[in-house]
């Protein structure tokens, strides 16, 4: 695959040449907590002082992208909506693939761009954490991993197709510097992942030297997945460690010298965990010079809002594609909600969303 190198998110795509969604630029948004906060009643206002579904507030303020997290299995024990060791208990198993399609089509009827991420795990899969999914456990070979992988990404990606929700892009994995499909759950472990160990069998995905023929089958099982379905759909893999760019550098020639095609690499940008936006507009910078047929996106970030988008907007040949805010309704180590929550009312900071409209008026969104 690889990039056209003037970052287009171009072409035809979906079932019957559906045209693919293409804005000038990706002011995107992960609000995969969205849906199970409205089933438990909760409201939005807008700036203005109106009450809005999630997706028209943000359509107010220039976003035009969503990107859903999906789990394999949150149900599992130790899964997203099961609750070991910890809270995580939930009525209803969001983020596996039903509530996924549900999402993506309340998305797609918005004129929204759909990012679909998978996770390819029953939890929380990030650089401290890749546990491969209780359903896949079994597995002795990584042919036979990598058939599990491929079998379950075509499924979720068909299903949302026939069900007219058809992601515009879809990243395989997310934080994958480690690699993927490495842990499994201890007798410590929580419902969020947090003290797992590396599967005991030695079967895993890691991103290491020794190991990183075994990674790049299992990215390719996902990609070929997703391509079986439909060719069109944009491929982004997604690494955090954008302060280290020699550690980036060699991941995706790792991955592209065995022969794994995408089109879009997605990094994660937090003050907290990725230094300052200087340091991320070095990485992009040099990456965009070292890999001229990739595109690039920020795939997480949080505060320096109007710099992260710059930096994006200013890479080369349009191929910086955009950005995805991390959870606006959520504050965290990575940073701050984009509203201010009384119970299950959540309010629109007016400063906060004035620098998103900034941002729409100076790039035309």
């Amino acid at each position: 695959m690889g990039g056209s190198g003037t970052g287009g998110m171009g072409g035809m795509g979906g079932m019957g040449g559906t045209p693919a969604f293409e804005p000038s630029f990706i002011l995107g948004a992960d609000i995969s907590s969205v849906q199970e906060a409205v089933d438990g009643g909760a409201t939005y206002t807008d700036t203005d002082g109106n009450e809005k579904g999630m997706l028209d507030l943000l359509k107010n303020h220039g976003f035009n992208y969503v990107r859903l997290r999906t789990f394999v299995d949150p149900s599992a024990t130790y899964g997203y909506a099961f609750g070991t060791g910890g809270s995580c208990a939930k009525d209803e198993t969001y983020c596996d693939k039903d509530h996924t399609i549900e999402f993506g089509q309340q998305i797609k009827a918005a004129g929204m761009g759909f990012l679909l991420d998978f996770h390819y795990s029953d939890t929380w899969a990030d650089p401290g954490k890749q546990i491969i999914p209780e359903a896949w456990r079994s597995a002795r070979s990584i042919a036979e991993m990598t058939g599990l992988l491929k079998a379950y990404t075509k499924d979720v990606v068909s299903a949302l197709v026939s069900a007219g929700a058809r992601p515009d892009m879809v990243q395989i994995g997310n934080e994958i510097t480690p690699g993927m499909l490495i842990h499994v759950p201890s007798a410590d472990t929580d419902c969020w992942g947090n003290n797992s160990v590396v599967n005991p069998e030695g079967l895993t995905g890691r991103a290491t030297n020794q190991n990183w023929d075994n990674l790049a089958a299992l990215l390719k099982a996902g990609i070929d997945g997703v391509k079986e379905v439909d060719d069109t759909i944009k491929i982004m893999l997604h690494v955090e460690n954008t302060e280290d760019v020699d550690g980036v550098t060699w991941w995706v020639n790792s991955a592209k010298t065995r022969g794994v095609a995408f089109d879009v690499l997605g990094l994660s940008c937090y003050t907290e965990f990725q230094g300052q936006p200087e340091v991320w507009q070095n990485t992009f910078n040099t990456l965009a010079e070292t890999f001229p047929e990739l595109s690039f996106a920020i795939a997480e970030y949080n505060p320096e809002r109007t710099k992260a988008n710059q930096i994006m907007r200013d890479l080369p040949d349009g191929r910086g594609l955009g950005t995805f805010f991390w959870e606006p309704t959520q504050s965290g180590s990575w940073g701050s909600s984009l509203f201010t929550q009384q119970g299950g009312t959540y309010e629109a900071n007016s400063d906060d969303f004035a620098e998103f409209d900034a941002i729409k008026a100076s790039f035309g969104l």
